[in-house]
């Protein structure tokens, strides 16, 4: 079984409502190198809190977000696979291994519902097969529908939730 190890990478990149810690911010309590000082006592927010590194055996080491600067999420449903960025780097998602890997997830998913994200402050970006869409300020409840026109255009239209 993986464990966090030194990485604090979601210590920066997830707000945690329960410290008032909005995203993007390092968290008081992470200990880098070190993991987190308040762990055994950690609010519930981080304790069901599983990155995909963490969650996927098959995932290698190079992926793990302390080396990558890239926190990979994705939501209940399993609709949306977001790279949060580090605030220090915020257009890591586009570094290789971690973008050739969000490339073919993109590609593997296309067409489904399901939908790759990179997220890097409150600026998103909709990974697709053959194009990267900016979508400017989305915030974290918003719906995206994405739309591919006949010309294989990208358009997706973003409703603030």
């Amino acid at each position: 079984m993986k464990a966090c190890g030194p990485c604090t990478m979601c210590c920066r990149v997830l707000a945690v409502a329960e410290l008032d810690k909005p995203a993007g911010r390092p968290c008081a309590h992470a200990k880098p190198g070190a993991g987190c000082g308040i762990y055994e006592h950690r609010p519930q927010g981080c304790r069901v809190f599983e990155c995909v590194w963490l969650m996927d055996p098959e995932m290698p080491h190079r992926f793990r977000p302390d080396q990558t600067k890239v926190v990979l999420d994705q939501d209940a449903r399993g609709q949306r696979l977001v790279a949060r960025c580090d605030p220090a780097n915020p257009l890591a998602w586009r570094r290789n291994p971690i973008y050739a890997a969000l490339k073919g997830r993109a590609a593997d998913t296309w067409g489904t519902g399901r939908i790759v994200l990179a997220v890097a402050g409150r600026r998103t970006w909709l990974i697709a097969p053959r194009e990267d869409v900016d979508l400017g300020e989305v915030g974290a409840e918003a719906t995206l529908q994405v739309i591919e026109r006949a010309d294989g255009s990208i358009v997706v239209e973003v409703r603030q939730g």
